[in-house]
């Protein structure tokens, strides 16, 4: 509201005077501000040399792991069987044969007219038990309108299997029911697992008139009311000329680091290679060294120096927040100083498996030698990464540098640390300079406006002055 009316009274645009004044003062914000930027700039640059060399730790976990150089890979005919195979097992050929596959155990009961209607005795309650060649027993309770093919069957689906130790479980039984005809139900109990041990022993009811439907009897099949639809069968194969029965298609550990799942019968004998796979170990050094590759482009980012244009005092503003950052430099040169150190064993420097770095500070590969150092020696350039498996080792050794250097106590967190604290201060500094600019300027507004109402008095004195002077020479007339 002053500086609406200000030079009002004295004709003087003192408020454009003000204003040059108030900017004039502002000027001792600027190389506060410029601090505050350049600290800023170099908080964000830390965070994303941070990223970046997260990122190049978990490429470099990877190669922390011996198991990665010893994958394995097999092949075989799929139409018989499939194989998951890992690091233990050995390299070679094997002839399989299966001769048969395990299959679940299956029994029906008769054709029934209708599905729906009950088919017990009028007791209030009834218990259909279900025993197994293992031993094991299922006891399904009904109440007398639980005994249809639908309620039998879904009284079996959601019976539960009480254990030794009193907890609960599903059966391992399964029902459903079968439309044989147009106007004819049967109900079929399953085995869930396959294999003998699995089979179906025994069906039967306290509830006579139930019984005469679904009693069963695996050493009477003849007298039996349901009748065998499935046998249950264990799997037999022969691994390299060893006879083998399993209760599963799937055979764990039928050597060591290998499990087959069957999958059909054969009827000659089929290989089953089991090679080095070294695609993955491969793939993961290609990895280490294009993250690697990325973290040096994030640091020439950071560091990235552009020569002050001509006749001016002022730095590009291409240059990196981080340029001359003794921490950043720190970083590197730990890192490639890895590099440039020999490790024990037959291949001791990363160029002996054709990774070698240009005059540009980048890794390149070589992917003949690479590949080649793989196939034949793939030890050595186990070792070559990871040494002992816990200190020595490029891997290792890379990944506790760089772990030390992104932890919440690390290196970049402290330099961060640092410069919060900076950047505080000049927060509090700025806040200080600015209040002190107000002031000056409030104090400029006060003797200003003393200025105009003073020039304003002495104009009214100079009109009133100059009207008596005139009067008193028109008297002299």
């Amino acid at each position: 509201m002053a500086m609406s009316i200000l030079g009002i009274g004295s004709g003087i645009d003192l408020n454009e005077v003000l204003s040059q004044l108030e900017s004039v003062e502002k000027t001792r914000l600027t190389p506060i501000t410029a601090q505050q930027k350049a600290i800023n700039a170099k908080i964000s640059g830390f965070g994303k040399l941070k990223n970046a060399l997260s990122s190049f730790n978990s490429a470099t976990e990877k190669l922390q792991k011996k198991e990665l150089f010893y994958s394995r890979a097999s092949a075989g005919n799929d139409n018989y069987f499939t194989t998951t195979v890992n690091n233990k097992a050995a390299l070679r050929n094997y002839a399989v044969t299966v001769d048969q596959l395990a299959t679940s155990h299956s029994i029906a009961t008769s054709a029934i007219n209708d599905k729906n209607t009950n088919l017990g005795n009028e007791n209030e309650t009834r218990t259909i038990t279900i025993e197994q060649a293992n031993g094991q027993k299922l006891e399904v309770n009904l109440s007398k309108d639980e005994t249809s093919l639908e309620s039998i069957a879904n009284a079996i689906n959601n019976a539960k299997v009480v254990n030794e130790d009193g907890t609960t479980s599903h059966s391992t039984m399964s029902a459903a029911i079968v439309r044989s005809g147009s106007d004819s139900y049967q109900l079929v109990i399953t085995s869930k697992e396959t294999g003998e041990q699995q089979a179906i022993k025994s069906i039967s009811s306290d509830d006579e008139k139930l019984n005469k439907i679904i009693g069963f009897n695996h050493q009477q099949p003849d007298t039996s009311n349901m009748v065998e639809v499935a046998k249950a069968q264990d799997a037999k194969l022969t691994f390299n000329g060893v006879a083998i029965t399993s209760a599963s298609n799937t055979i764990k550990e039928v050597i060591e680091g290998v499990d087959i799942t069957l999958k059909a019968t054969t009827t000659t004998s089929q290989n089953l290679a089991i090679t080095a796979d070294n695609e993955k170990a491969e793939t993961a050094i290609k990895e280490w060294v294009e993250a690697f590759n990325q973290l040096q482009s994030t640091i020439s980012s950071l560091t990235q120096f552009t020569a002050k244009e001509t006749n001016s005092d002022e730095l590009s503003n291409n240059n990196g927040p981080l340029i001359g950052d003794s921490t950043l430099r720190n970083i590197d040169q730990s890192i490639r100083s890895i590099f440039a150190k020999g490790q024990s064993g037959e291949f001791s420097v990363l160029a002996q498996i054709g990774v070698n770095m240009d005059n540009k500070g980048s890794l390149t590969i070589n992917e003949n030698q690479l590949k080649k150092a793989l196939s034949e020696n793939s030890d050595a350039v186990a070792t070559l990464f990871t040494g002992d498996g816990e200190t020595t080792g490029i891997a290792n050794e890379v990944f506790n540098k760089v772990s030390g250097f992104i932890d919440s106590e690390g290196m970049i967190d402290s330099a961060t640390t640092g410069l919060n604290s900076t950047l505080k201060s000049l927060d509090k500094r700025y806040e200080q300079v600015n209040n002190s600019i107000e002031q000056t300027v409030e104090r400029y507004r006060v003797q200003f406006t003393k200025l105009d109402v003073l020039i304003s008095s002495l104009d009214s004195m100079s009109n009133y002055l100059t009207t008596q002077f005139e009067m008193m020479a028109n008297m002299k007339k």
